[in-house]
């Protein structure tokens, strides 16, 4: 499902590819660029680059590249549309209605991804008007008694499901949705096997707090049992599914609001619960974000870097939290992401500490927050009565740590620091596997189809016009011979360029389905001129030539082989037309394009 390409240009047109990748990516200027460390994969060294003047991004060391939509689409993981729509919401650019296309196109299966978003937008308005409401009176007084103000209540979106099986079936039914999407989007189940056996309510008599994802869209739920409803049987939290608008794990509980402040701060306090989060943000320290209760993933810590620095851990002072503080090391390490963790004193929480002791006293122990190496390797063996079993597994335990960390020299110190803590020589550690690269970002979800594959000389092309333009004038003499392949895409839009302004724009080339192309044209377009203008001429000749060739000797087998089947079928007329159409086509060993 694509927009027209005016439109699209238009999307591109009112985007500040800068701004948008700033969010991103701490951007340097670098002449009439800017670089910094690539989003896409792990570097020391920044070798991404954006080139307002030509509305396209590059990394040469992983080779990602494209424009505004491109960017908004991978680092978001959207779909091609969704991409659209994004930038077109942020631009201040009405869409018209999509319409469909052959080429890119994507019809949905199912329930659609907009119909989620509106359902679960829909539940977030119905549960903040319970709290709200009468029926929210206890819940609010219980919010106010953990310090919390009424307004950063309402800010944050808290919201109240009331003790009641098909208060939100009935409230969504009502607004239009259908069972199929609200059992989609996690907000309903069925009774029974049945559908005629009717739904319930997945989330009831709860505290509701609206989980969203990086462009502030409600993507899911979290729901805390209410005070004086907790029981052994009962779960304290429960949380949406998983959903084709929520991974588990793929986000971070106020990164959407934290953004900019984690930018300016250049740390973050990294802290498990939501309510850890809000007494942070009550006490006007923004720049926090929440792991939402659950053990830290790579997807997780991969959303810091490039936002900040440094990354403070703040959990929870018992065994448990000592314990998660130290499963976030490895993560840590995959991004060479420097980490600490703050200590917090009598096994307290966060939310309890800022609490009773105030922002003061929580920034003097911030100050005496210790390196999570130095964390990890103190916490190894517990100080009273070390057992053979219990150095026996933290041997393994450091065995396995060897093997996360990517870079040599820190794995080296980090083997020694280990070694020296359990009285060992470093050479017992050091049978570990090597050290492998772990991926740093989860490309977005595709499916392992083969893609096309695309013509070299096309390629070569491509790539020669994009950064000489000056040769697009030889573009339109190529449309008899371009391969049918995803490239012919590419051809076509940049010979209407050519046609239409006498210049050709590879910023707005856009390829939905097609990154091996997308990053061809922005290394193309940043790719420093080495030849003259002949070299560059003779270079294009050369290449069209060969083209020409391999078309023209396709057509050639082509009408031999249907020569063959007619005279096999002795069809006289077709053989003679065929014959008459071998002989006005050029021979490619004789055929030359005539330089443009």
């Amino acid at each position: 499902m694509l927009y027209s390409r005016e439109k699209i240009e238009e999307v591109l047109s009112a985007t500040d590819l800068v701004g948008l990748v700033r969010q991103y990516v701490d951007l340097k200027r670098a002449g009439s660029s800017y670089k910094g460390l690539c989003p896409f994969h792990a570097e020391k060294t920044p070798s991404f680059c954006v080139t307002p003047d030509k509305g396209l991004y590059h990394c040469f060391g992983c080779g990602a590249g494209g424009n505004a939509i491109n960017f908004m689409r991978d680092i978001n993981k959207m779909s091609f549309p969704e991409a659209i729509e994004a930038l077109a919401k942020r631009a201040g650019v009405a869409l018209p209605k999509p319409q469909f296309s052959n080429y890119g196109g994507e019809k949905r299966v199912g329930v659609s991804k907009t119909d989620l978003y509106a359902a679960i937008k829909n539940a977030t308005f119905f549960f903040q008007d319970r709290l709200w409401g009468p029926e929210g009176r206890e819940a609010l007084a219980y919010l106010q008694s953990r310090g919390l103000d009424l307004d950063l209540v309402r800010s944050q979106g808290l919201g109240l499901a009331v003790n009641d099986w098909r208060a939100l079936h009935n409230f969504l039914k009502a607004k239009g949705h259908s069972d199929k999407v609200l059992v989609d989007a996690g907000l309903i189940k069925a009774r029974g096997a049945n559908e005629k056996d009717g739904y319930y309510d997945v989330f009831r008599n709860r505290l509701m707090i609206p989980i969203r994802d990086l462009e502030g869209r409600e993507v899911a739920f979290a729901g805390r049992v209410l005070p004086g409803q907790e029981q052994e049987d009962v779960p304290k939290y429960i949380n949406s599914p998983g959903t084709t608008i929520y991974t588990k794990g793929s986000l971070l509980y106020g990164f959407h609001q934290a953004r900019s402040y984690l930018r300016a701060a250049g740390l973050v306090f990294l802290v498990e619960g939501y309510f850890d989060y809000l007494a942070l943000v009550q006490a006007k320290i923004p720049n926090v974000v929440a792991a939402m209760g659950t053990a830290l993933t790579q997807d997780q810590i991969n959303l810091l870097r490039g936002q900040v620095k440094e990354v403070y851990l703040l959990f929870d002072g018992d065994k448990a939290g000592q314990k998660a503080a130290s499963r976030a090391l490895p993560a840590l390490l995959n991004v060479e992401l420097p980490g600490k963790v703050i200590v917090l004193p009598n096994d307290e929480d966060p939310d309890a500490f800022i609490r009773a002791r105030g922002v003061p006293a929580f920034y003097a122990v911030a100050e005496t927050a210790m390196d999570i190496l130095d964390y990890y390797v103190q916490g190894l063996i517990p100080e009273d009565k070390p057992t053979i079993t219990s150095e026996a597994r933290a041997i393994r335990e450091a065995k396995e740590m060897l093997r996360l960390v990517p870079d040599a020299a820190l794995s080296q110190l980090l083997r020694r620091k280990l070694a020296d803590k359990l009285q060992l020589e470093p050479n017992v550690l050091s049978e570990a596997p090597a050290p492998e690269r772990r991926p740093v970002l989860s490309a977005p979800t595709k499916a392992t189809v083969p893609s096309p594959r695309i013509d070299p000389t096309a390629k070569s092309i491509l790539a020669q016009v994009v950064t000489y333009p000056n040769l697009a004038r030889s573009l339109p003499a190529l449309g008899p011979y371009w391969p049918n392949d995803p490239s012919r895409e590419v051809y076509l839009a940049l010979n209407q360029q050519y046609l239409n302004e006498g210049s050709i724009q590879p910023e707005k080339i856009f390829l939905p389905d097609n990154e091996e192309l997308t990053g061809l044209i922005a290394k193309a377009a940043f790719a420093a001129p080495t030849q003259t203008a002949e070299e560059s001429t003779l270079e294009l000749r050369q290449l069209a030539e060969n083209m020409r060739s391999k078309a023209l000797k396709a057509q050639h087998q082509s009408i031999s082989l249907a020569m063959e089947e007619a005279e096999k079928a002795g069809d006289t007329e077709t053989l003679k037309r065929l014959a008459e159409e071998k002989a006005r086509t050029p021979h490619p060993l004789l055929a030359k394009m005539k330089p443009q």
